[in-house]
Order: C-alpha cells, then sequence, then structure tokens
C-alpha cells in the first residue's frame, strides 16, 4: 500500500483574455497583414535606394495603418538610412464615417 503525503493539487486555472469580437479580430487580422506587406515595402525600397517610395510607404503606415505602425516604419526607415535625412511624413486626419470635407 502506498501512502501519499501531500494531496493531489487542482490543476491551475489559466487566465483567459476576453474574447473578441468579429470586427476586432477583423480590424487586428487587416492590421497585421498591413503592416507585413509595408514593412517588406519598405525594406525593398531602402535596398534599392528609392528613398520617395520609402516615405510614400511610411506615411502609408500612418494613414492606413495606424500612428504605431507609422512609427515603426519610421525609425525602421531611420535605422537603415540615418537620421541625418530628413524625414517629412504626414498624418492622416482622422476620417470620420458619412462626412465630407468641402474647399
Amino acid at each position: 500500500m502506498t501512502l501519499m503525503s501531500t494531496p493531489p493539487t487542482a490543476p491551475a486555472q489559466t487566465v483567459r483574455e476576453p474574447a473578441r469580437t468579429l470586427r476586432e479580430k477583423g480590424a487586428h487580422s487587416f492590421h497585421a497583414a498591413l503592416a507585413a506587406v509595408l514593412v517588406t515595402a519598405l525594406d525593398e525600397a531602402l535596398a534599392s535606394g528609392d528613398h520617395e517610395r520609402a516615405v510614400t510607404l511610411v506615411n502609408r503606415g500612418f494613414a492606413e495603418g495606424s500612428p504605431q505602425l507609422g512609427c515603426d516604419l519610421l525609425c525602421r526607415a531611420m535605422a537603415v538610412v540615418g537620421t541625418a535625412r530628413t524625414w517629412t511624413v504626414q498624418l492622416a486626419p482622422p476620417t470620420r464615417a458619412g462626412s465630407r470635407f468641402t474647399s
């Protein structure tokens, strides 16, 4: 007969993140795919020395992605080219559904 010196313990509970909605999952997937495409294109532009295209891609990161994506792309470009180059980026205005800007 075998005696146990300590009682068996219950398995530790895992902490679960709240479930995301389909919209949140879709937005996450979109931003992940966009980031992958922009990073690849930026690396190619920087490797070929096409700085105009690199700036355009950084601007797209800000405009179509998020401020964080734009900053990440800008930092990536600066690490390759250096900070001596002047970088001009354009921050897109927040979009509002159904609104139009008129001159």
